[in-house]
């Protein structure tokens, strides 16, 4: 977005209400493509004495708004360019863990023009990942402009691939010793700037952060299911999180559309502390006779207009996830009032874990 002041023609980048040379009110002006007017190659000498090109391009929007861009990408003179997203796809995003959150984080990231290096355990699910993100993009973008998102994508069974990204999130299934391992492994092969966050719901950032190099460096990223619909990230910041990765994940965040709000380290954080007492609760109401789950249900939604009920949003979200998540608050609250239901138990004992299974509270076969 530009600030502009049609008296001067003159613009900011930055938000200012007045003109600073006439007083006269700014027009916002919404634009994320232009048009290239010229340009100009500048070679700067690396470290190892080599010439390394950048360019210079004086470009106008659509209200004929003319400005400078720097870019390591050559355009031709009258070429249409979003460097929004010329901007995002220097910046490299890692992820580790290929389940359902971390391939809606992938595609997310890659639809908003990141380049994205995905990490997972088994060579031979490479093809059918690639093709199951080929498909979810497909439902909104044509043939083409998914070739051309999928070209910013790799997927990788080495650690040592993500060794120059700038953001690696760990989208592991919610287990201490799982996500403990990754951040030792990431903490060992990221680069020096490199910042380390996973989407954990409950576990403890500065456990995790304990077992690096960088700390400071370490963040939660905890992002919603569906993340195509979701708006908030819980952004997670431990004892020793500095201030510049705070305002790093900020600044991404707000750059992909998402709400970031900043929580202290606690168990469970904010939604979940709030969530999953909830459905346990529910479940509590259905094993004590008090209503059959459908009737609760409706009774959250008709009575706390919630858009889904306790046992259709635990099936959502997955019955062993549920139970994860509150028994990391029963041991680090200690308190009762967190422990598992029992019918909650019973239900991942027997592997029904909700829509992902086909069964859970409901059934979906």
């Amino acid at each position: 977005m530009a600030y502009y002041c049609s008296r001067c023609n003159k613009y900011w980048n930055y938000q200012v209400k007045r003109c600073i040379f006439c007083g006269q009110d700014l027009l916002s002006q919404h634009s994320k493509e232009y048009r290239v007017l010229g340009y100009t190659q500048v070679n700067i000498p690396s470290k190892g004495n080599e010439k390394v090109p950048y360019y210079v391009y004086l470009i106008e929007d659509e209200n004929n708004v003319k400005k400078l861009m720097k870019s390591t990408i050559e355009y031709n003179i009258g070429d249409r360019v979003d460097f929004e997203l010329d901007r995002k796809s220097s910046i490299l995003i890692g992820i580790v863990g290929i389940g359902s959150m971390g391939l809606q984080i992938a595609e997310y990231f890659l639809s908003y023009g990141f380049n994205v290096h995905l990490k997972t355990r088994n060579s031979d699910k490479i093809v059918s990942i690639y093709e199951r993100i080929q498909k979810n993009l497909s439902k909104k973008y044509t043939s083409d402009d998914v070739r051309k998102i999928l070209d910013r994508c790799q997927i990788t069974t080495e650690y040592l691939d993500l060794k120059g990204c700038d953001l690696i999130i760990d989208a592991s299934s919610e287990d201490f010793d799982i996500k403990e391992s990754i951040f030792r492994e990431i903490s060992e092969i990221k680069k020096e700037n490199a910042i380390i966050a996973t989407n954990s719901s409950s576990i403890s950032i500065d456990k995790l952060a304990a077992v690096t190099k960088m700390p400071e460096k370490c963040i939660g990223m905890h992002f919603f299911n569906p993340v195509r619909k979701m708006s908030l990230i819980e952004v997670i910041i431990g004892e020793k999180t500095s201030n510049d990765v705070i305002d790093t994940i900020f600044a991404v965040a707000k750059s992909i559309d998402k709400e970031p709000i900043v929580i202290r380290n606690s168990p469970g954080f904010v939604v979940n502390r709030l969530l999953l007492p909830q459905i346990n609760e529910a479940i509590r109401l259905l094993e004590q006779n008090v209503a059959n789950k459908e009737s609760i249900d409706s009774a959250v939604k008709l009575g706390l207009n919630h858009p889904m009920g306790p046992f259709e949003l635990a099936d959502y979200i997955g019955l062993d996830i549920c139970i994860s998540i509150l028994n990391e608050l029963h041991i680090e609250l200690e308190s009762e009032f967190y422990k598992p239901a029992n019918l909650l138990k019973t239900l991942v004992g027997e592997g029904k874990l909700g829509i992902k299974t086909g069964e859970g509270f409901y059934n979906y076969k």
